[in-house]
C-alpha cells in the first residue's frame, strides 16, 4: 500500500458546509447539506486572498504617499486600504450616525407578580 493511497483515504471523511450568513437557520441548513470540498473553489479563494493582499498593499502605499503633506491634521504614517476595510468602515460609520441621531421614544415597562 502506497502512502498516497492511505493519505487520500483520510480525506474521504472531510466535508464542507456552504453558508453565507451566520445565523442558526442558515448554519443548520448548511450542516444538513454538507458537500465534498471543491479544489477549484479552494484555489479561487486562495487567488482572491492573494489579490486582496496585493491590491491592499499597493493602494495603501499609493494613498499614503498621495495624501501625506496635503492635510495638516493627517499625521498617520500609513493610510491603510483593503477591499474588506471599506465596507466594514461604512457599517461602523452608519452605526455611529444611528447612535448619534438616536431619539428615545416613550415605552411601557411591565412589572408582573404572582399573587
Amino acid at each position: 500500500s502506497s502512502s498516497s493511497s492511505s493519505s487520500s483515504g483520510q480525506y474521504d471523511r472531510v466535508y464542507r458546509a456552504y453558508f453565507s450568513a451566520i445565523n442558526p437557520t442558515d448554519i443548520k441548513k448548511a450542516y444538513h447539506a454538507l458537500g465534498k470540498p471543491d479544489k477549484n473553489q479552494s484555489l479561487s479563494v486562495d487567488a482572491r486572498q492573494e489579490l486582496d493582499l496585493k491590491v491592499g498593499v499597493a493602494f495603501s502605499r499609493f494613498q499614503t504617499r498621495y495624501f501625506q503633506g496635503r492635510y495638516g491634521d493627517l499625521d498617520s504614517a500609513v493610510l491603510s486600504y483593503g477591499p474588506c476595510q471599506t465596507p466594514t468602515l461604512g457599517f461602523c460609520v452608519q452605526r455611529h450616525v444611528e447612535m448619534e441621531t438616536f431619539k428615545p421614544e416613550p415605552y411601557w415597562l411591565l412589572d408582573l407578580g404572582i399573587m
